[in-house]
């Protein structure tokens, strides 16, 4: 190990000048967090030192912080060259007995400040890397190694230890060697008091037999302890063993093969030929003399192309007038491509292809008998809302026990958690005779607010229907209303809809009779309303009103455990929407939705089953069917702008295809169903579609879709 040199240790200094405050030097300490300041000419040459002890002693006495601090300047100041080595330094410190030192570069300029605490701290590194390399070697060694004190206590205990005796280091440190290893004990403790002698014994430890070094471990002529060191010559009859598997696993390859009803050829890595079976040699009508050792492109042409594109993992050809199917698999051992499977199935395809055909047509039939046990088994309202979760679980039975009583709740959550889901349900478990009338507030413009709650009277203003219009108040008259997204409602409103729900009466607009409701409010809102009390954007007295039963329902990404039974009840519920009959989703596609992160919740997890349905899909849904940004968040890293993006995802999967006009029909129709789903709504189009509003209004230009048709264009 090279010598400790002084230049990685000295601390970084404070550099002053003689007319630099004290101040100056205290918010230097603290700043820098040290105890010294180097005090410096022009030139960088140093004049001496302010210590802490020196700026005490200096506020003891009096002083102001605004003294220069040449009165408390320690001149007479020992230096350094940075080259030195640490024990020199250290003679040096103790021999002028002083604490610090100025560490100066060859020409004598200040680099930093040395102490005997950066001395330490060196020789303690010094210590610890000596102390780390022989602990390392120790550990990684193959041999077992055992180290006793003077007390015959067990003090290491390496890896290879553990694993031989299957036992950590920490259930045997600090016990007595006799009472842990009777075996090796006798020999250890024999050489505690000979120092010169080094014992090399054959010995059984645990399973193993070894040849064991025991040592004297000592220091000043005084034995410390003892270590043993044991080779395992097992490991000999191991590889001879291994040997003679190899030879076994190869003869039980070669008879497995020569069983199979598959064509089968094995290749190295060069590619050549290494085995084949029978079922080969007569589909390609081959002799095994003559390829063995050939390269596949040199033996069969036909699979040449196959064999090398890595690309390929399966192709159907056709061999001497048969039809098989070809699978390549390669051969890792240690991480590296060592050799090549290759089979090719052409015997009953037939009897296969039935076979298969009747699995997919009875897993049809049992999602369907699975849909109607469930409506048939359906105890509540609440059985609609699919989830596996406990925390959902508890959030229904708080909702149930809710829906018994006329209290009005709250429900908050994510955009897409299933919101109206639970408003249903509570409404249907209620018992109420009326309907459950629904009221987006961010869908109807401000001025036509009033008029939808409370309706209007004839001629109330104009342009007003002739005889009137009953408000949403009316319409849900011993029934529920429920607000949906209340937190963008107008302040002017709430104070209007506060005097409802408190005297159950209102006005029509336009007319002086007070009409009487019975009315059950349940609210909905993706925002955090108590912030907006706080912001003065919503009514205090309002939302203790509404906020009596608060339920709140966790995002997919909290409770993944759900989405199995959602992609279930999804599927089925697409399958007779569109008339489709897939069975499910493939592993590895089930697998990235496990890692999604989901930000548009149930709502995106729906809409990303419906797209993948609406294109390729036969049977099942597969990775290949999914929105690249969906594929590409494998750290499951939450992207709020992240959604299926499926228009830009359909336009790269299909780039190349011919068939542009359908293409650009499924694109069209695609943005008009995401307005209308959200009413016109532009900006949540957007997000839906994942894309930008610029690109959406480009792509409304493109297409000439006429904005107006829809409920509110924002």
């Amino acid at each position: 190990m090279k010598e400790l040199n002084i230049a990685d240790y000295y601390s970084k200094p404070l550099l002053l000048t003689e007319n630099s405050k004290i101040s100056d030097v205290i918010l230097g300490f603290l700043e820098q967090r040290i105890d010294v300041a180097c005090i410096v000419d022009d030139s960088i040459y140093p004049i001496g030192i302010v210590s802490k002890y020196s700026v005490y002693r200096s506020m003891l006495a009096g002083m102001n912080l605004d003294t220069p601090i040449k009165t408390i300047l320690q001149k007479d100041v020992l230096t350094i060259n940075h080259k030195e080595a640490f024990r020199q330094v250290k003679d040096v410190l103790l021999q002028h007995n002083v604490a610090h030192g100025i560490v100066l570069s060859e020409e004598n300029k200040v680099l930093g400040v040395i102490s005997k605490s950066d001395i330490i701290r060196g020789f303690l590194h010094e210590t610890e890397i000596l102390v780390n390399q022989l602990t390392g070697l120790i550990e990684h060694l193959q041999d077992i190694v055992i180290s006793i004190d003077r007390n015959n206590q067990i003090v290491a205990f390496n890896s290879a230890a553990e694993k031989v005796m299957q036992l950590k280091k920490e259930d045997v440190i600090g016990r007595n060697i006799e009472e842990c290893f009777p075996e090796v004990a006798p020999f250890l403790v024999s050489v505690l008091d000979d120092l010169t002698t080094i014992k090399q014994k054959k010995v059984t430890f645990g399973p193993i037999t070894g040849i064991g070094s025991f040592i004297p471990i000592a220091y000043k002529e005084k034995t410390n302890g003892a270590l043993a060191i044991i080779k395992d010559i097992t490991t000999l009859e191991e590889f001879a063993q291994e040997l003679e598997t190899t030879k076994n696993l190869q003869q039980t390859l070669q008879q497995a093969m020569a069983l199979s009803y598959d064509a089968i050829i094995i290749t190295n890595t060069e590619s050549r030929i290494t085995l084949t079976n029978q079922a080969f040699l007569d589909l390609f009508e081959l002799n095994d003399k003559i390829i063995i050792n050939q390269t596949i492109d040199e033996a069969v042409p036909l699979l040449g192309k196959f064999s090398f594109d890595p690309e390929l993992k399966k192709e159907i050809l056709t061999i001497n007038n048969k039809t098989g199917i070809v699978t390549k698999e390669f051969i890792v051992h240690d991480g590296k491509e060592v050799g090549m499977i290759i089979k090719i199935i052409s015997n009953q395809l037939d009897q296969w292809k039935e076979l298969f055909y009747r699995m997919d047509k009875l897993e049809s039939e049992l999602n369907f008998y699975r849909t109607e046990y469930q409506k048939l088994t359906q105890n509540s309202s609440f059985d609609i809302i699919k989830s596996n979760n406990q925390k959902m679980a508890n959030l229904k039975h708080q909702a149930l026990l809710s829906a018994k009583n006329n209290s009005t709740v709250l429900i908050t959550g994510e955009s897409g958690t299933g919101k109206e889901l639970f408003a249903e349900a509570i409404h249907k478990e209620s018992g109420r005779k009326g309907n459950f009338v629904k009221v987006n507030c961010a869908a109807i413009p401000s001025e036509l607010l009033e008029s939808e709650f409370f309706g209007y009277a004839d001629g109330a203003f104009t342009g007003a229907r002739r005889g009137g219009k009953l408000g949403k108040f009316e319409l849900a008259d011993k029934g529920t209303l429920f607000l949906d997204e209340i937190g963008d409602m107008p302040l002017a409103l709430q104070s209007k809809l506060l005097r409802v729900l408190q005297e159950r009466n209102f006005e029509r607009i336009g007319d002086n009779r007070t009409r009487s409701v019975d009315v059950r409010i349940i609210a909905a809102t993706n925002k955090d309303l108590y912030q907006l009390v706080q912001d003065g954007e919503f009514r205090e007295d309002f939302y203790y009103r509404i906020n009596v039963v608060t339920i709140q329902i966790p995002p997919l990404r909290e409770r993944l455990d759900d989405i199995p039974i959602l992609c279930n009840h999804l599927i089925n519920k697409l399958n007779e929407r569109l008339n489709k009959q897939v069975i499910g989703i493939s592993s590895e596609a089930f697998t990235l939705l496990k890692n999604y992160s989901w930000p548009g919740n149930i709502r995106q997890l729906e809409n990303i089953l419906e797209r993948a349905m609406n294109f390729d899909v036969k049977n099942w849904i597969d990775s290949i069917h999914l929105p690249l940004d969906l594929i590409d968040n494998k750290q499951g890293v939450i992207h709020r702008d992240v959604v299926p993006s499926t228009i830009i995802q359909v336009t790269k999967r299909h780039e190349s295809s011919n068939d542009k006009g359908t293409l650009k029909d499924s694109e069209k129709s695609m943005i008009m169903e995401t307005l209308e789903s959200v009413q016109g709504n532009r900006s949540k189009a957007a997000e839906l579609l994942g894309i930008s509003r610029t690109t959406l209004y480009n792509k409304l230009k493109k297409y000439n879709i006429e904005t107006n048709v829809f409920f509110n264009i924002k």
